[in-house]
């Protein structure tokens, strides 16, 4: 029933989200993308978001923190740890390293999302609902397309644009629905990741 309504359907488009994919070179022949490396990413932390960190063994400083808006949480003795950006096993390893000089057991150190309050994605273009969306976990392209309401008549499928900004710089990945619906190509299925924004032309 999902992929009709991703096929079918009657809506208004934004102009400048289709300004957007319409400055984007067009996208034929196979992707010379890392997918894997793009699913690889893992969660990215953001404001607002809640984080266990355990200590082993240091209850006094293992404790759920919530990151501020300027990207940052606190614990005892180490201060600021910056999280926006990054993945708890980054994190986790920050605060482990910072520790070290504190405890002469270098005590090990995890870090778990507890509650997601920053995801937010963008789905633009020639779908049913386009706007900002904030799921209560990571979703996929299909997923994504999905709480859009799914395509209009108008729309390209085939000519999808993922926008993802990072790190890393600024990447426009092509997505075609028919190769991953009827073809299999699930590696374009990816995890779109906080800030990502889909443009169905």
């Amino acid at each position: 029933m999902w992929y009709g309504a991703l096929m079918f359907g009657l809506a208004r488009s934004y102009v400048l989200p289709l300004a957007l994919a319409a400055a984007v070179p067009a996208c034929g022949g196979s992707p010379t993308y890392n997918w894997k490396a793009e699913n690889a990413l893992g969660y990215r932390v953001g404001p607002g978001d809640r984080l266990r960190l355990n200590v082993w063994k240091h209850e006094e400083v293992s404790q759920e923190v919530s990151v501020r808006p300027d990207g940052a949480f606190s614990l005892p003795l180490i201060g600021d740890v910056e999280a926006t950006g990054r993945s708890v096993k980054d994190i986790a390893a920050d605060v482990a390293t910072r520790l070290n000089k504190y405890y002469a057991d270098t005590p090990p150190v995890t870090a778990q999302v507890t509650e997601v309050k920053s995801y937010k994605i963008y789905i633009f273009g020639e779908v049913q609902r386009p706007g900002e969306f904030a799921p209560a976990q990571q979703v996929s392209v299909l997923m994504g397309l999905a709480l859009a309401g799914g395509f209009t008549r108008f729309a390209n499928p085939d000519r999808i644009i993922i926008v993802r900004k990072d790190a890393r710089g600024e990447r426009r990945m092509p997505f075609d629905f028919s190769a991953v619906v009827e073809r299999g190509d699930l590696q374009q299925n990816l995890i779109l990741q906080l800030g990502d924004t889909v443009v169905v032309p």
